[in-house]
């Protein structure tokens, strides 16, 4: 797997300056909800777009050909996963599932936040009524999940979506559709760090 560094401007919107990650206890998947887009129309938005305006990043990209970017180093904060809003079943900010696996980083999300302790990475979407993405994309994201899991040590119960952390988010919408789907790439994932 070849991993293409184009990294976001510094900026407090979408990489922030000097912010690094604290701890690195998950990784979270979520998909590119205009289909069709590529990769790079999706930095092209992080970096114009929402610089000044929205906080939103992830440190990868995955393109519709398989290609993945890298758009903030691991080490760095990207603006994927944090939440203030209610999770309409456990009640709180955040869900059950995030406060296990984030501990205080879920706990007081006006002063902390899960984007200090997860990697995230967006995956470039075919349709928006379904969110299929290509076979390229699925092999690619299981590629480098398996590799972050490994490089910093995270357990594969910690390889979550978006939905699992906030609970209210439709992202990646094929799983919150079909969660099945998404055991059914965490059993790719296992497959490649087992061997």
């Amino acid at each position: 797997m070849t991993i293409i560094d184009k990294f976001l401007s510094e900026n407090d919107y979408t990489h922030p300056r000097g912010r690094k990650l604290v701890e690195k206890r998950a990784v979270i998947l979520h998909w590119v909800g205009r289909a069709g887009q590529g990769a790079l129309a999706v930095w092209d938005y992080f970096e114009h777009e929402c610089a000044g305006k929205t906080y939103a990043s992830a440190h990868y990209c995955i393109d519709l050909s398989g290609a993945v970017y890298r758009f903030i180093p691991d080490d760095d904060v990207a603006y994927h996963c944090g939440s203030s809003q209610i999770d309409p079943k456990s009640k709180k900010i955040y869900t059950d599932w995030a406060r296990e696996v984030f501990g205080k980083y879920a706990e007081d999300p006006e002063r902390n936040s899960s984007n200090n302790a997860a990697i995230g990475i967006e995956m470039c979407a075919l349709d928006t009524t379904e969110g299929n993405f290509t076979a390229e994309t699925l092999q690619a994201a299981a590629e480098l999940t398996a590799s972050l899991c490994k490089t910093y040590q995270i357990p594969i119960e910690r390889v979550g979506t978006h939905k699992l952390v906030v609970g209210w988010k439709d992202c990646p919408r094929l799983w919150t559709l079909y969660p099945g789907k998404f055991e059914d790439f965490k059993r790719e994932v296992s497959g490649l760090l087992n061997g």
